[in-house]
């Protein structure tokens, strides 16, 4: 009963959009979405550092020069911001010799070590307080060269203070970035390469844009296929159905022999060849070169992990052949559409270089959509089908028998309604239709997304907190952290071309459940609409200081993966 009340809460003041976001009517059963935390008995370590004061104090209004040299040359061209000093020795050793409160009697340490401690240069893997230190150094590199390279004043002073703060919280498990920041943020990906996509949770890609030649085929598919590497979850629609004619390398061209890279560009670049290649009557077939890619079980210094070979890749060139050819004079469908996007997720999977999470939408009146995880009807995507969750968008007054027959053999399609997501940014307060132009969500559907977005969430533990105002403290840490990443372009122009208006950034609590039998729910209530207010002015502020729009949508409910099991939290 506690968890219902607890969630219809929720549900009515900070949930926006999720994958079994119901009507009112329906809004007591909402309550599968939440992270809880268990109890544990480990004192956290608390230092005795400077501590901004944040009422009293404007952080972001009137900055003090940058000492650094100018970032851009006499002839217009932006030179690399000089790295941000982070901290100091006398300042790290507070935490080098402090036993980390990981979760779960060590489950938490295990997660961390296997999954998100980098190897060194030394070739000797990183403690806590190192990943922390490489985050945060990274995350103030980020700000340190958006405002250099656009001529703002950077104060030296304020950044040790605002760094210190995070890494306390961080360290603490105050709030925790998500994992692709943990593995990413401060890296080689970031600080060299420049791939900022690979520190988002999640995308969505839309292929409607099939249909009026603004997109080629392809591009949805690497699209997710590239996210997909980076470790990014992404959903993506049934829209480009029946947009194209799937026509078949032709046969009166010579054949192409394309050698491919051995690189997740070069891996990315040849899918979306073969693919269009059964859209134009002027390409012949392809053959594929695979010599280049390195053999199986060699170390890949950038993401990290070891190589698979070059045999997931062709196992994937051959599914994507015979799912088009045995189409070929046949529209694009949506079987089609959802199949190709399933092998590339089963491709990343096997490939063995990151987990892949998919979410399909369709039409709720499409039998052939309904039917896709339907084995007896489609036997052949056993195979695949399960690298995505369906679901369908819903209109309100839909009939939902037809739908609930098939829910009720694989809890599959679930519901999204999409216009509920476009019309209110809290279901709380009044339609503001801030999110008109989205649409789609995410693989776990707590955020919707236009067409090529991504999106940062973080986690905050409301229950590793003394006060309201040390929680409040947190949350400014936590969304500086997020916006931050805002700021990084990715490598897409489609992207860029949203993310850059959008800025959505998730701010979710883990733990709940904890927190109330803790602190009690009246506690969660207050705690809540204090801290829904005061990100508000945050995101003003940093809006401000980065001279950038306010975000589009600010917090969130996530389902947690294993950043909650550093920090002893569990996802019911």
């Amino acid at each position: 009963m506690l968890i219902k009340v607890l969630s219809r809460y929720i549900f009515n003041k900070c949930v926006l959009f999720s994958p079994r976001n119901f009507p009112p009517s329906a809004q007591s059963s909402y309550y599968s979405v939440f992270t809880f935390v268990l109890p544990r008995n480990i004192s956290r370590q608390n230092f005795s550092i400077p501590k901004p004061n944040f009422w009293t104090r404007k952080y972001f209004s009137s900055a003090r020069p940058s000492t650094s040299k100018n970032s851009i040359t006499a002839d217009g061209v932006h030179k690399k911001a000089e790295e941000f000093r982070l901290l100091n020795d006398s300042f790290l050793s507070n935490y080098k010799n402090i036993a980390p409160s990981f979760g779960f009697n060590g489950l938490g340490e295990i997660v961390y070590r296997r999954t998100y401690s980098r190897v060194k240069a030394d070739g000797k893997k990183e403690q806590w307080w190192e990943t922390v230190e490489r985050v945060v150094k990274g995350t103030f590199n980020m700000q340190k060269r958006w405002i250099e390279q656009n001529g703002l004043a950077w104060d030296p002073i304020k950044a040790q203070e605002l760094a210190q703060s995070m890494y306390d919280k961080i360290f603490n498990m105050k709030f925790l970035p998500p994992g692709r920041g943990l593995w990413a943020m401060g890296s080689p990906l970031t600080e060299e390469r420049d791939i900022y996509a690979s520190l988002n949770n999640c995308a969505f890609v839309s292929t409607e844009n099939m249909r009026d030649g603004r997109s080629s085929i392809s591009a949805p598919f690497k699209f997710l296929m590239d996210a997909s590497m980076l470790g990014v979850g992404v959903g993506f629609d049934t829209k480009g159905a029946g947009s194209k004619l799937i026509r078949g390398p032709s046969t009166l061209r010579s054949s192409t022999v394309y050698v491919i890279e051995d690189s997740r560009e070069g891996w990315v670049e040849s899918v979306g060849e073969l693919i269009d290649s059964y859209f134009d009557e002027n390409v012949g077939p392809y053959e594929f070169d695979y010599s280049q890619i390195r053999p199986p079980n060699l170390p890949i210094k950038g993401f990290g992990g070891v190589s698979s070979g070059p045999q997931p890749l062709k196992q994937l060139h051959k599914h994507i052949s015979q799912t088009l050819s045995k189409n070929i004079g046949a529209p694009l469908s949506v079987t089609t559409i959802v199949d190709l996007m399933n092998l590339i997720g089963k491709c990343v999977v096997s490939g063995n270089i990151r987990r892949a999470a998919e979410i399909a939408f369709g039409d709720p009146q499409d039998n052939e959509y309904i039917n896709l995880k339907n084995y007896e009807i489609n036997p052949h995507r056993r195979e695949y089908g399960w690298t995505s969750n369906n679901s369908v968008f819903s209109p309100l007054g839909l009939d939902y028998t037809k739908i609930c027959e098939r829910i009720k053999k694989n809890g599959e399609p679930g519901f999204a309604w999409l216009d509920n997501a476009q019309k209110y940014s809290r279901m709380c307060d009044p339609p503001d239709h801030k999110d008109t132009r989205a649409q789609g969500g995410n693989p776990c559907l707590e955020q919707t997304l236009e067409s090529y977005e991504l999106c940062c969430l973080v986690e905050i533990f409301p229950l590793n907190h003394t006060s309201l105002e040390d929680f409040l403290d947190t949350l400014r840490s936590a969304f500086l952290y997020a916006k931050t990443v805002t700021l990084g372009k990715t490598h897409w122009p489609q992207s860029n071309a949203v993310m850059l208006r959008n800025r959505r950034i998730g701010c979710g609590l883990s733990g709940i459940a904890q927190f109330i039998s803790h602190q009690g729910l009246s506690k969660l209530k207050l705690w809540c609409e204090e801290g829904y207010k005061h990100i508000q002015n945050v995101d003003k502020e940093l809006s401000e200081w980065f001279c950038i729009p306010k975000s589009i949508k600010t917090t969130t409910i996530k389902p947690s993966g294993s950043v909650s099991l550093l920090a002893g939290g569990n996802f019911l």
